[in-house]
């Protein structure tokens, strides 16, 4: 019990000096002095009369100087690449998606030329319907809730993710209805429209206790999402630490057993207002 308690504290020291350091660097910029420093240097060296600086012309950059190449939102990246690789190695005829990021999961989906349907509550414009985005897949688009899925029928669709997504549902935040229990009505909704063995990838912050933290997300214990997907048999379950996984639980398709790894479950750190970001695999049971 003290090893467990000395690592939780370990933890959540880490991670604050992590977020200090990450804070201090990221508002640090360049002072006017330095700037003006620099225009000044640039104007005595420059003899190429296409390239004078003009006041109209100005476009300040403070912040790049002091930045560390290659910051990145650590959760979100992993995240998108974990799920990347899972469509890509199961390769569905088309994967449908609820709420995922656009411009990470969904970008990684496109330059692997794989046929994706977004589905989001929020109204979306057909900009991504171009000649270079539908070369050897594309994108389309359906505006509905995703709590029910009621345009999709039974047993219909061999592929489905939900990236940081369901813990919003029925908060109200992006303009949904306020139901305490949309997220789990979502995934009712991912299990009943999936065919026998096809697969769910879902990401969700997770934590050793279930909360809400209204309105801005939900945490879960993993074991809350996998009881509540009760046709589904979970593959694999992790979660993200800076830019690696720990896997807790895993599935072993030979001899049918799941294996868990409580260690790494005692890992998970307990935030008041957050928590890590959880990655599930399953597939529906034939």
């Amino acid at each position: 019990m003290l090893k467990k308690i000395i690592r939780r504290i370990k933890w959540k020291i880490a991670s604050f000096v992590l977020n200090l350091d990450f804070v201090a660097r990221s508002n640090k910029g360049m002072s006017e002095e330095e700037i003006q420093k620099d225009k000044n240097l640039y104007t005595k060296l420059n003899q190429d009369k296409r390239f004078v600086i003009k006041a109209k012309n100005e476009y300040i950059c403070k912040y790049d100087k002091y930045a560390n190449n290659g910051e990145i939102e650590t959760q979100y990246f992993i995240q998108d690449i974990w799920g990347a690789r899972k469509v890509f190695d199961n390769r569905p005829e088309v994967h449908y998606d609820v709420g995922s990021s656009v411009s990470g999961f969904i970008a990684h989906l496109l330059a692997m030329k794989q046929k994706t349907i977004l589905i989001d509550i929020r109204p979306m414009s057909n900009i991504m319907d171009t000649r270079f985005l539908n070369e050897g897949g594309g994108v389309m688009y359906k505006q509905s809730d995703a709590t029910m899925l009621n345009n999709l029928e039974d047993n219909s669709i061999e592929s489905i993710s939900a990236l940081c997504s369901i813990e919003h549902f029925g908060l109200g935040r992006y303009g949904d209805t306020i139901d305490p229990l949309a997220w789990e009505k979502a995934l009712k909704s991912f299990q009943r429209v999936l065919k026998p063995k096809g697969k769910l990838y879902i990401s969700v912050p997770v934590g050793q206790q279930d909360k809400v933290c209204f309105n801005a997300h939900r945490v879960y214990r993993p074991q809350t999402i996998i009881e509540t997907l009760d046709q589904m048999q979970i593959l694999e379950m992790s979660f993200i630490d800076g830019m690696d996984t720990h896997i807790c639980i895993q599935y072993d398709q030979h001899t049918h057993s799941t294996h868990m790894l409580q260690t790494n479950l005692d890992r998970i750190p307990e935030y008041p207002k957050g928590g890590n970001t959880g990655l599930f695999e399953f597939v529906k049971k034939a």
